[in-house]
């Protein structure tokens, strides 16, 4: 009976170790909307990187979820570095909401919106991401825990630089795998593609890869 109580414990530890790599994470221009259903209750550090045909991005974030885990609430704030030109500041935020009418031990389902922003000599380019997140975790090899999840959403992009102001709405997809390494100590990767913007225009021109490492504060 103990060996089994044990075991129990060291399950569901497990599992709620699977929503930290993803935790961290906030709508940053540049970087894929990788938005796990699941969350972690307390605060939650994580390092990020991201890639794509045209810029690369380095950034850090933070999330907090309250005790009831009602809402999780993440930002973040890097640096944009394009393939041509100098880095640009950027920053990003996002609010989740867990459906917990479908949310079960191994499959969960929340709904999301962002809003990241960078700016340059007047202009501004601003990313609204809008949409749902589907997750499912297990266990890997007995003693980690894995967490994979299917993010569709909206992407609505915006460019504005005096009186000039251009808007441009993409259907998007992204796919993230978490890993938790030990209890606090997470890593996710993740790709989002869908709908490119055509050349000229705001929005993502094609697909996104992203990398991270999160570290919870304290364990849940």
């Amino acid at each position: 009976m103990r060996r089994r109580h044990a075991w129990a414990r060291m399950v569901a530890a497990a599992l709620l170790a699977s929503t930290l790599a993803g935790a961290a994470t906030a709508q940053i221009v540049g970087v894929p909307v990788l938005q796990n259903a699941f969350v972690n209750p307390g605060v939650t550090l994580g390092a990020n990187f991201a890639a794509s045909s045209d810029a690369l991005v380095y950034a850090g974030a933070v999330a907090w979820v309250p005790e009831n885990e009602k809402i999780q609430l993440s930002g973040g704030f890097g640096v944009f570095d394009p393939e041509e030109g100098s880095g640009l500041a950027a920053w990003g935020a996002r609010a989740m909401i867990p459906i917990r009418a479908l949310e079960t031990r191994t499959v969960g389902a929340a709904l999301f919106a962002g809003v990241g922003n960078l700016s340059r000599g007047g202009a501004t380019e601003t990313r609204i991401p809008l949409g749902a997140s589907v997750g499912y975790r297990g266990m890997l090899g007995g003693k980690r825990a894995i967490s994979a999840y299917l993010a569709p959403f909206v992407d609505v992009s915006r460019f504005k630089h005096d009186s000039v102001s251009e808007r441009k709405t993409l259907f998007r997809v992204s796919l993230g795998v978490d890993v938790a390494i030990v209890n606090q100590v997470g890593v996710t990767l993740g790709y989002e593609w869908g709908a490119r913007a055509p050349e000229g225009s705001p929005g993502p021109a094609g697909g996104l890869f992203g990398v991270g490492v999160s570290y919870a504060l304290r364990r849940p």
